[in-house]
């Protein structure tokens, strides 16, 4: 799920419904916006557009003024290396060129100063977790891998976001290496510097590890504000990358105890939205709310529109 910030809509692209272990699983294909003011989702039915699947990675390109996705997995294919760009305008998916292959689970972020998405992470199903870092450039539609120097221990389904102020992507969280959670200490990565840091931890407080989180930047903020995953399904925590503090938020109404939940932040409405997610750490139950979170008020609203 990403911010369309042009046309002011939510985009959303496929997903998981169902149990995978029962009849009735499915990833569906289908494209929806939410459109924050009027509380409303459009299914929006391209011509044509990418296969179903779960687990893609979706950003917003403001300079192109197109929703990047990348990758994913289906029933029969779990590591998809395809790139698609979707336009709100004209409702149509044109497909892009092929990404870094048999990376499940890679998270990625719209860098503003640089005009790149930046790709990091990801799984293969040999067992192995990837600390690569890509970037792509949608008007030259190349992928390139940046080799830093020094980069994160590798990991899929962590959170990330682009701190615009800073200029940074910053990432958090997942799963790596004999499926253990990361410690959860904040990467920034630099596109100008082709430079990963490591935000130590230090003495207050700050969310435990996590896998299937999700988060985003509030512009307006200068925060960044992540929830759910599992192993701190319900929390609600903003970091301040300038003094590389975390608050944990404590709202009085939260969404539930997710994990693979989407996020993005809608800049005209100064909230952030999440859709969807799994319901608790083990069962394969999917929810199908629309939440919004306002910083300001430190309030969560179920905004689920009714028929």
């Amino acid at each position: 799920m990403a911010y369309d910030a042009e046309s002011d809509q939510i985009i959303l692209f496929g997903g998981t419904t169902g149990n995978i272990f029962l009849a009735g699983y499915t990833d569906p294909d289908d494209t929806w916006t939410y459109d924050v003011a009027a509380n409303k989702w459009t299914q929006m039915k391209p011509f044509s557009g990418p296969t179903g699947r779960a687990a893609a990675a979706l950003a917003y390109d403001t300079e192109s003024d197109r929703v990047i996705l990348f990758g994913g997995g289906e029933i029969d294919a779990w590591d998809l290396d395809d790139t698609w760009a979707y336009d709100y305008n004209t409702n149509t998916w044109t497909e892009m060129a092929k990404g870094p292959a048999k990376h499940l689970g890679p998270r990625i972020a719209y860098d503003a100063e640089s005009d790149r998405i930046i790709l990091f992470g990801g799984y293969n199903l040999s067992g192995y977790y990837y600390n690569d870092t890509w970037a792509y450039d949608f008007n030259s539609n190349t992928w390139t891998e940046m080799k830093p120097s020094t980069s994160p221990p590798g990991r899929n389904y962590q959170a990330i976001a682009y701190d615009a102020e800073s200029d940074r992507v910053l990432t958090w969280g997942g799963m790596g290496l004999d499926e253990k959670l990361l410690a959860p200490n904040v990467w920034s990565y630099d596109f100008n510097q082709n430079m990963w840091q490591e935000m130590e931890i230090g003495e207050g407080p700050h969310p435990q590890g996590a896998d299937y989180p999700a988060m985003v930047y509030d512009a307006k903020a200068d925060q960044t504000i992540l929830f759910g995953g599992v192993s701190q399904e319900d929390e609600t925590w903003a970091y301040d990358y300038n003094t590389n503090t975390w608050v944990k938020l404590e709202p009085s109404t939260v969404p539930g105890k997710l994990s693979r939940h989407a996020m993005a932040y809608s800049t005209a409405a100064d909230q952030v939205i999440l859709f969807g997610g799994q319901v608790g750490a083990t069962q394969f139950k999917y929810t199908g709310e629309t939440w919004t979170y306002d910083l300001n008020a430190n309030m969560w609203t179920n905004a689920t529109p009714h028929p």
